[in-house]
């Protein structure tokens, strides 16, 4: 990996960081709900780039480790869930908990398929 390579990574992960604080603005009384919009939607985003580009790995290292890895927060989504089991919020952590594994999953799979779907098979 080159150098420049390196740096195009580290300014998608930038980019994915500055995209995810932009979206935990929008609900601030309810930080959990970002945080499963932006894995979610990171999900998306990485199933449809690992089959929209499955020859170019600089290019998935820069979209899907970059981008993707800067929006997406595992650890928010993490000390979020314990926040609300302490507020013996229940209902909300398994909501939580749901959303963004199941959904990040299912997400994920559509990209994917999306992605599948503007490859022509010959290019697989």
């Amino acid at each position: 990996m080159t150098p420049l390579e390196l740096l195009a990574i580290a300014g998608a992960g930038g980019a994915g960081a500055v995209a995810r604080f932009a979206a935990g603005l929008l609900d601030r009384a309810r930080p959990e709900r970002a945080t499963m919009a932006v894995n979610v939607v990171a999900s998306l985003l990485a199933g449809f780039c690992t089959t929209l580009l499955p020859l170019d790995e600089t290019w998935r290292a820069v979209l899907i480790t970059g981008f993707c890895g800067g929006f997406s927060t595992y650890s928010a989504f993490a000390v979020q869930v314990v926040e609300l089991a302490e507020r013996r919020r229940a209902g909300l952590v398994a909501a939580t908990v749901a959303l963004t594994l199941v959904g990040g999953a299912a997400a994920a799979g559509l990209g994917m398929l999306l992605g599948a779907l503007l490859v022509p098979a010959s290019a697989i």
